[in-house]
């Protein structure tokens, strides 16, 4: 029979692989939701109609100034439109753009450039305030609380200083919040260097993975610390893989969040009937694949449905490189997987945490990078580089087994059985 042709996401291009069909487990993909018709008018009625709280303009109209939250760059979300429809609430309860100031929730992500900025404000940009947050600046923060797992928060100066606090972006799986958004982008997003630290310490934790929120002590830590800031609103949206919009949600935010989780359960939460040998994946192309820090997600999620010492192999353009300077010390300096598993354990340091994710999937499989990184620096942690083509095809050609993760940043794959592959 003929091979099958896959285009895997590659940045903002795809890379094509062929796998003979007796081989191919299966394509598994998010589950298509109708996008909505009318982006604008969605999140419209989501500000007209929100959950459990009054709506963002009787709220705006007791209000002096006023905080927005975005994203930063390494999301794939609307902003242009949420600022929009934010601003139009704004707007009508009075609030002028001097009294609105927008927030990038960068946590220890590099700041978002200019132009970066031009693109998410739109018509915003230049006529609202945008900061970028600054974990490392004491001056732009200020000290929030102690959280009842006792970590000591400061928060970003501005948005304490509003009286209205707004929260936005997408919702998606997180490999140990359960998902990210909601007041995630307030907590790790907006928090001092040391708080993001401690937050990402306990990604280990009994209760924390992807799809797992109720019980979670890292997201239960999360939302906590949104009911100390008192964000008074939430606009969530669930997107699918072409980052379209599905839902949007707003409104109180612990119950606007939720209800866009759904969303993402309907789309994303793929069963796999059982393990294969090559586990072929892609974190889904720009933006989620613009780093090695962003793109360490999928491979993750393919070390969960391939066999023990089978290979994983992710393409991944990675056009900022690892993302991190300190996981590519970390690497350099490790002669072995156990050697950063021990060491983190022994000091955890935020930027090292990644070095210590890739290696415990080094751990369980065999780890291929096909990227524009230069192969020495792949080698040099702990993974091998390959070629799109003859590096890829010869991989196939020795798998008994194939699955193939076209999007799998976004997925939670659930693996009907470990046992029972067609070779056992």
């Amino acid at each position: 029979m003929a091979p099958i042709k896959i285009d895997l996401p590659y940045g903002r291009d795809t890379i094509s692989v062929k796998v003979p069909s007796e081989k191919l487990i299966g394509i598994f993909l998010p589950r298509a939701l109708d996008p909505v018709s009318d982006p604008a008018q969605a999140l419209r009625e989501a500000l007209t109609h929100p959950i459990s709280t009054p709506q963002l303009r009787d709220l705006a109209a007791k209000a002096h100034r006023a905080a927005i939250v975005i994203e930063d760059a390494t999301r794939a979300v609307p902003q242009t439109l949420i600022v929009d429809a934010v601003m139009a609430e704004l707007e009508a309860a009075g609030l002028a753009p001097p009294q609105v100031v927008v927030i990038v929730a960068t946590g220890l992500h590099r700041p978002m450039t200019e132009s970066e900025m031009a693109g998410a404000l739109g018509r915003w940009f230049g006529v609202l305030k945008c900061e970028n947050h600054d974990a490392y600046n004491p001056k732009r923060l200020m000290h929030l609380g102690t959280t009842s797992l006792g970590t000591k928060i400061s928060l970003n100066r501005s948005f304490l200083e509003a009286d209205l606090r707004i929260t936005t972006g997408d919702v998606e799986y997180h490999q140990f919040c359960g998902y990210g958004g909601g007041v995630k982008c307030v907590y790790p997003g907006l928090a001092d260097a040391e708080a993001i630290r401690t937050n990402h310490s306990r990604l280990d934790l009994a209760g924390t993975g992807p799809g797992l929120i109720e019980g979670n002590p890292v997201r239960n830590e999360i939302d906590e610390v949104g009911r100390m800031a008192k964000v008074n609103f939430n606009i969530s949206v669930a997107l699918d893989a072409e980052h379209r919009i599905v839902a949007a949600r707003a409104g109180e935010p612990y119950h606007s969040f939720r209800q866009a989780c759904r969303f993402i359960d309907d789309m994303y939460a793929v069963e796999v009937p059982h393990q294969s040998d090559l586990v072929i994946a892609s974190p889904g192309g720009h933006p989620r694949d613009i780093d090695l820090y962003q793109s360490q997600k999928a491979i993750e999620e393919a070390t969960q449905v391939v066999k023990p010492d089978g290979d994983v192999l992710v393409t991944a353009r990675c056009v900022e490189g690892s993302g991190s300077d300190l996981f590519e010390a970390w690497m350099r300096e490790a002669n072995t997987p156990d050697d950063i598993i021990c060491r983190i354990k022994e000091n955890f340091v935020m930027g090292a945490h990644k070095a210590y994710q890739i290696a415990r999937a080094a751990q369980r499989a065999n780890i291929h990078l096909c990227s524009d990184i230069p192969p020495g620096r792949v080698r040099s942690w702990l993974m091998n580089p390959v070629r799109p083509h003859p590096d890829i095809d010869r991989m196939i050609t020795r798998s008994q087994s194939v699955i193939v993760l076209p999007q799998a940043t976004l997925i939670r794959t659930l693996v009907s059985s470990v046992e029972d592959s067609p070779d056992d």
